[in-house]
């Protein structure tokens, strides 16, 4: 399987990694977009650790983003906020480069990256790893 570049495969390695900064207007957007409120959006969701005026960090629980949801087959994790993330999320492409993307390959779909940019591995998880960007990408 050749790829040039990767379609975020929803693995999570990522937002396990970074906590996200986000400005205060994105923090209040999600927060009214989710119908929560302020003071316990702040609360909950926000890491009162940062020292930010600006800016925030959203809090991880479980190891990784508060937002970040778990799918049933266990490779798979949905951001509840993808349809209105924060600019800094938005920012962030998968890619076969990105060390994140290749531990996800690996932890998840026992795949890896030679050295000429194609994903190697068995035929099998090759094929479902096609099959769920299929279903992602539709």
């Amino acid at each position: 399987m050749a790829e040039a570049s990767l379609t975020c495969f929803c693995c999570g390695a990522c937002c396990s990694k970074y906590q996200v900064q986000m400005t205060i207007n994105e923090a209040h957007n999600i927060a009214d977009r989710l119908g929560i409120e302020w003071e316990t959006f702040e609360d909950e969701y926000i890491d009162n650790s940062w020292p930010g005026v600006r800016t925030v960090l959203l809090r991880h629980r479980g190891g990784h983003c508060v937002f970040l949801e778990p799918q049933p087959d266990g490779k798979v994790f949905f951001c509840r906020v993808h349809k209105f993330k924060p600019e800094s999320c938005i920012d962030w492409n998968a890619d076969l480069d990105k060390k994140d993307c290749r531990e996800g390959l690996a932890k998840y779909w026992d795949l890896a990256v030679n050295s000429e940019g194609s994903i190697t591995g068995s035929a099998d998880d090759i094929a479902a790893l096609s099959q769920l960007l299929e279903k992602l990408n539709h």
